[in-house]
């Protein structure tokens, strides 16, 4: 699956996603805006250069806690873990959901990537579930 929006002159609005996203897959992305809004997280939407799309960080005051990117398949949300907190994650109960859910993991030096694929309710849930975790992780 491919990474959508690559125009930097077509700003991540709820419009131009749905040009993008199907009906539910927009719903599922509001639904996890609300979500993380009721949490005091925000999203900030920025066109990268290097990979030549946008992305949203998922933060919480200035901490980054993940992305939001919106693939062909629809939402995914991305949280890098370091090597002090990934233990803390994989003996939580929210580890064998998300496997169970199939996401995928991707180590890639000292940080460890979970993609969470946004495709129902549940994996909404499991998305900010993880999301909330990667903020309280000390």
């Amino acid at each position: 699956m491919k990474l959508l929006l690559k125009d930097p002159e077509e700003l991540p609005t709820i419009e131009n996603l749905a040009k993008y996203l199907g009906t539910d897959s927009l719903a599922l992305y509001q639904q996890l805006l609300v979500m993380l809004h009721k949490e005091s997280f925000k999203e900030d939407w920025t066109y990268y250069n290097d990979g030549k799309h946008w992305l949203a960080k998922i933060l919480y005051k200035k901490k980054n806690l993940g992305w939001i990117s919106i693939w062909e398949s629809g939402v995914k949300i991305t949280v890098y873990f370091g090597e002090r907190i990934w233990p803390q994650l994989m003996t939580n109960a929210l580890f064998q959901r998300l496997e169970a859910s199939g996401v995928e993991i991707h180590k890639s030096g000292k940080l460890t990537a979970v993609l969470v694929p946004v495709l129902d309710e549940i994996s909404l849930q499991n998305a900010v579930a993880l999301v909330k975790f990667k903020k309280v992780a000390k």
